[in-house]
C-alpha cells in the first residue's frame, strides 16, 4: 500500500487490566468488522481503518495489531511524524470503544464466560463495534431488509462518497475514505447515495439521521450509558433497536430477524413458523428469548457467539481467516 510509506506516529496500549485480551478474536466476531472502512488482514492479524483526530474532522489512517504474546496493543497512525497528546487520546479512545477496552465490558466478559463455558473456551465474549455509536446506528440501518452483500456494498458507497468530498474540499488530500461523520453525512444529497448503490429509502433515512445528530435533537451519550431502546429515529424497529443497544453494550433483547428464524430452525431444531409479511410475531419472540434466557442478561452475545460459529462451520475456517472477498457468503442466505 502507498500509504505505508507516509511518515507516522507509533505508540501502544497496555493490556494489564484485560488479561484474556486477543485482538482477533475481539475484531473478528460480528459482522461490522467486515463493514467497510474497517480491513483485517488474516496474513499478519492486523485491523485497520480511518480514525478521527480530536477535530472529528479529520481522519488518519490507523493501524492495531497485538504482537505475539505480548500484553499490549502496538497503534501506528500514518500521516504524521507526531501526533499532539489530544490526538493520541482520540485515536484510543476510538480503539477502546471497537475492542470494548472497558473495565465494565471487562466485567461483562468475566460474568458470560461463567454463564457459558463454551464461548470462554473459544475466547468469544467482546462483540466488535464500530469507533463511534453514530457509525453503529447508521450501520444497523444498512441491514434492513436486504441481503448480506448489499449492506456490505452500501457501506463502501457511504466511504466512497465520503472520500470524494474530502477530496474536493480545501481539506489535506486523502487516501482512503472513512465512514462519513453526522455533519458530513447530512451534507450528501439522496440523489448522491442513490446513485452509488442500492440505498432505496435508506438514504432519506440516513441523511436524516445525521441531520438529527447536528441539529442535537438526536444526542449520543460517547460514554455509551444513555437507553436508546425508545428513541424515534425514522426506520428504526425492534430488530434495528436492538441491534443498536446491543452495540452499546445491553444484551438482553435479541435483534430478532429471518436469519435469527433461520438460525434457531437450523441450529437448535425449533419450528419457527414461516411469515408472509409483517413483523415477526410477539409469541415468536416470546419464545426465542425463553430459550436464551439461561444466559440472561447476556441473550445476544449467546446468539452471536452459535451464529459465528454456524457461519464458521459452513465457510470451513474462521471469520479472522476470511479475505474480504469472501465476507458476502458470512450469512445463513443462500442468496448470497
Amino acid at each position: 500500500m502507498k500509504t505505508l510509506t507516509l511518515p507516522s506516529w507509533k505508540f501502544t496500549f497496555s493490556l494489564d487490566k484485560f488479561p484474556r485480551f486477543n485482538l482477533e478474536k475481539a475484531v473478528c466476531n460480528h459482522g461490522f468488522f467486515m463493514m467497510a472502512p474497517n480491513h483485517w488482514d488474516p496474513s499478519t492479524k492486523t485491523f485497520s481503518r480511518p480514525l478521527r483526530l480530536d477535530d472529528s474532522i479529520r481522519s488518519a489512517l490507523t493501524f492495531i495489531s497485538q504482537p505475539p504474546g505480548e500484553d499490549h496493543l502496538v497503534i501506528t497512525v500514518y500521516g504524521a511524524t507526531i501526533l499532539s497528546s489530544k490526538d493520541e487520546g482520540a485515536i484510543q479512545s476510538q480503539v477502546k470503544r471497537m475492542l470494548r477496552l472497558s473495565d465494565k465490558d471487562e466485567q461483562d466478559v468475566t460474568y458470560f464466560h461463567k454463564l457459558h463455558p463454551h464461548a470462554e473456551a473459544k475466547g468469544f465474549g467482546r462483540l466488535f463495534r464500530s469507533p463511534t455509536l453514530f457509525e453503529d446506528v447508521a450501520k444497523s440501518l444498512l441491514l434492513r431488509f436486504c441481503p448480506w452483500k448489499t449492506s456490505l456494498d452500501l457501506a463502501k458507497a457511504l466511504c466512497d462518497v465520503q472520500l470524494k468530498k474530502v477530496r474536493m474540499s480545501k481539506r489535506k488530500r486523502a487516501n482512503i475514505g472513512d465512514f462519513p461523520s453526522p455533519r458530513e453525512l447530512a451534507s450528501f444529497r439522496e440523489e448522491e447515495l442513490k446513485g452509488k448503490g442500492k440505498f432505496g429509502y435508506r438514504a432519506k433515512d440516513l441523511i436524516k439521521l445525521a441531520k438529527q445528530v447536528v441539529d442535537e435533537k438526536i444526542k449520543f451519550d460517547s460514554a455509551d450509558e444513555g437507553d436508546y431502546s425508545k428513541l424515534k429515529i425514522n426506520g428504526v424497529g425492534p430488530f434495528t433497536t436492538n441491534t443498536i443497544m446491543m452495540c452499546i453494550g445491553h444484551y438482553h433483547n435479541i435483534p430478532i430477524d429471518t436469519e435469527m428464524l433461520r438460525h434457531m430452525e437450523e441450529f437448535h431444531g425449533l419450528n419457527m413458523r414461516k411469515r408472509k409479511k409483517g413483523p415477526i410475531s410477539v409469541e415468536t419472540k416470546a419464545k426465542i428469548q425463553e430459550f436464551y434466557k439461561i444466559y440472561h442478561p447476556f441473550e445476544s452475545l449467546a446468539y452471536w457467539f452459535e451464529l459465528a460459529n454456524s457461519y464458521e462451520i459452513k465457510l470451513g475456517k474462521t471469520l479472522g481467516e476470511l479475505l474480504p472477498s469472501e465476507y458476502h457468503h458470512a450469512t445463513g442466505s443462500k442468496k448470497c
